[in-house]
């Protein structure tokens, strides 16, 4: 597996969000959308975009960093990694690349916005949930380097 920061949308992405919709996710489809649009693009500063590949160059996860909208904090998102390749280590390098990056900015937040079947990957990572928060499911302090 090979983790990437990507600075264009990887080839594999319209196979990948066909999966993700199959499962219910749209964060793919959003991901597409907005950086067609230009409305993200990962390139503000202490944004990234990070792509999962396996040997063969399939794209098995996807998942960034912006700035947060509501609050001085960034924010995990587009999130998704192939049902297949689950269990094998990918989402959590994908996240932890992410934080690696989150790290480097001045910034000691970092929130996100998870669906119920995500909760414990993130809790796993360190998140801790946000009860009653309408925008963020979970939070993590950074402890910068």
């Amino acid at each position: 597996m090979r983790i990437s920061r990507v600075a264009t949308l990887p080839e594999g992405l319209p196979d990948l969000a066909r999966i993700a919709a199959a499962e219910g996710f749209r964060m793919l489809d959003v991901l597409a959308r907005d950086w067609a649009d230009g409305s993200n693009r990962f390139t503000a500063t202490g944004e990234a975009l990070f792509a999962a590949h396996d040997g063969a160059g399939r794209l098995l996860g996807m998942g960034g960093i912006t700035r947060d909208p509501w609050v001085e904090a960034l924010r995990m998102r587009r999130f998704y990694v192939r049902p297949v390749a689950r269990g094998d280590g990918v989402g959590r390098a994908l996240a932890e690349a992410a934080l690696d990056h989150a790290r480097a900015s001045e910034i000691t937040m970092v929130r996100l916005r998870a669906p119920a079947v995500a909760f414990a990957f993130w809790e796993a990572l360190g998140f801790v949930r946000l009860p009653g928060d309408p925008v963020a499911t979970h939070a993590l302090t950074l402890r910068h380097v």
